[in-house]
């Protein structure tokens, strides 16, 4: 009688990678929106002085040869984590994780240029795609008219992180939860949930709530034992997943951890709960199975 291959258990993680630059993270050289009243709309006329696209906000400047220069933000909001967009030192564009754009440019010669002005749902939002960095939709301008940032030329290598106290949490996260950077810091569980401040970051999850970190809720599996169904929570649209499976638990060597199905990243289900159905390889009597929470758009 052939043994079918079951998993013992189900277990979820996180990881994330982190990187600090000064420099402008979109690629070179797809680097131009277009504007069809002041023509192409450079977002790294140079490697230091062009725009930043951090966790929760750009930075930095885009250059157009009919209107000078447009400043997307200074790089600290006020809060530390997202613009407010109600004084002239408090502006800039944020997005929400999820790429999603919103918030105001500035541009001395063309007045306030607004990212900000569609519904959440709207087909031309401006925003841009987590998996490829890919920016798309339309920027507004009263004297300028619409900026198309779909264009097909403009696109981000990566989401900065600021880490500045070096303790695996980006800045923004750690102010917009705890107001401070020293209230959470290195092996530090505030809401003791069983999982580290850190490993929320990772995971985008509410350090402050005990319900909510990224765990397998449920697991079924086909007659043959060859597809395996897993449910897992709380997902969030700020970060990427894939499930990893292993016959040992072991970080490395024979059995080690290892991706499985195809693709290998995917994007979160609607809502915060996530389905996903796998193919099991046959011929081992245990398998172990985890979800991995990834932050989008590392180098």
């Amino acid at each position: 009688m052939k043994i079918p291959t079951i998993p013992l258990f189900a277990a979820a993680s996180a990881v994330a990678a982190l990187h600090c630059s000064a420099q402008s993270t979109i690629s070179d050289p797809n680097k131009f929106a277009w504007s069809g009243n002041t023509g192409w709309m450079n977002f790294r006329p140079s490697a230091v002085d062009g725009v930043i696209t951090g966790e929760r906000f750009l930075s930095g400047y885009v250059w157009a040869a009919n209107t000078g220069w447009i400043r997307m933000g200074s790089g600290t909001p006020a809060n530390g984590y997202a613009f407010a967009n109600n004084s002239a030192t408090d502006y800039g564009v944020n997005h929400d994780g999820a790429g999603n754009l919103t918030g105001l440019a500035w541009s001395a010669n063309t007045g306030w240029v607004n990212f900000g002005w569609a519904t959440a749902n709207d087909p031309n939002r401006p925003r841009f795609d987590l998996v490829s960095g890919n920016f798309s939709g339309y920027a507004w301008s009263a004297n300028t008219g619409w900026v198309n940032l779909g264009a097909g030329f403009l696109k981000t290598s990566q989401i900065l992180c600021v880490d500045t106290d070096g303790d695996g949490m980006g800045d923004a996260w750690e102010l917009q939860h705890f107001g401070n950077l020293t209230t959470a810091g290195v092996g530090t569980d505030h809401d003791h949930d069983g999982q580290s401040d850190a490993a929320e970051y990772a995971a985008d999850t509410d350090p402050n709530n005990s319900r909510e970190f990224l765990r397998i809720v449920s697991q079924t599996y086909n007659a043959g034992f060859t597809q395996a169904t897993l449910q897992f929570t709380t997902t969030q649209p700020s970060r990427l997943y894939r499930i990893q499976r292993s016959t040992t638990l072991l970080a490395t060597g024979t059995g080690a951890w290892a991706d499985i199905g195809s693709p290998v990243l995917f994007t979160p289900d609607p809502g915060t709960t996530t389905s996903k159905t796998i193919t099991i390889p046959g011929g081992l009597p245990r398998q172990f199975f985890r979800v991995v929470a990834v932050k989008p758009l590392q180098p």
